[in-house]
């Protein structure tokens, strides 16, 4: 029986590509077929994640991209259209935040941090939903968080704040463009394994963390993270949008 491959020939964006969640997702995606344009700020990360993909015989291309500066996303749909036509599918993974307590988190950091994990994904979304509408429809899934649903004392508030926005914006484009054959989720990490948990907490406090929040105490491997966005970008999940889907071990118990 011949392997079937979910994404064969469609044209797919990974925002945030470079490392975590977006690189498991970009060679996810491209082990099932798709071309994968890898849409990232640091070009050695980008350069780095698309030869990893050619040389395991993939399609993956890679376009510098500032997710925050609209002219930029907006060069980088148009390019990965050009490349490997229409944009069918988008997983928005831009995410960051600069650490704080509402009582000494400055203006500046809570702008930097709504800029990158939250306006990121509408300035994705306001580019990618036009050529998925003018092309028969397509998938979107945001990256959320656990933080955006319940508190999590580890998440400064702007991050949280952030991502419960992602969720509800999530929730929002689902709805309007339902009618126009564009699905729209968000998936809701816990604390996942990526390089930039690993440069917050040691791999003891990362357990501890885990075991405090989730019922199954270990962190999410981001390809746990990358399987439900394929899941949720394939035509297996054709009936679900507008859903916050958790990957968290669990993770909303303490909510």
């Amino acid at each position: 029986m011949t392997e079937r491959r979910r994404f064969e020939g469609r044209s797919v964006i990974v925002t945030g590509a470079g490392s975590g969640i977006g690189e498991a997702a970009a060679h996810a995606f491209a082990e099932e077929g798709a071309l994968v344009t890898i849409a990232e700020l640091d070009a050695g990360k980008g350069e780095a994640v698309r030869d990893a993909i050619l040389a395991k015989g993939g399609k993956a291309r890679f376009v510098p991209t500032d997710a925050t500066i609209e002219e930029s996303v907006k060069a980088m749909i148009e390019a990965a259209s050009a490349a490997h036509g229409p944009v069918r599918h988008a997983f928005n993974n831009v995410g960051a935040a600069k650490p704080g307590s509402l009582e000494d988190l400055s203006l500046a950091d809570w702008d930097w941090t709504i800029r990158i994990s939250l306006t990121s994904t509408f300035l994705a979304m306001k580019h990618e939903i036009p050529v998925m509408k003018a092309n028969g429809g397509g998938t979107i899934v945001n990256t959320a968080s656990m933080s955006g649903r319940i508190f999590t004392p580890s998440a400064p508030p702007s991050y949280s704040a952030a991502k419960a926005g992602v969720i509800h914006l999530s929730q929002f484009a689902s709805c309007a463009h339902a009618k126009d054959n564009i699905r729209v989720n968000s998936v809701l990490p816990g604390l996942t394994a990526t390089p930039q948990i690993a440069g917050m907490f040691t791999l003891e406090q990362q357990a501890d963390v885990a075991a405090e929040h989730q019922v199954i105490h270990r962190c999410v491997q981001p390809w746990e993270i990358a399987a439900t966005v394929l899941f949720l970008s394939s035509d297996d999940a054709a009936m679900i949008t507008g859903r916050g889907i958790e990957v968290a071990g669990g993770g909303a118990h303490g909510g």
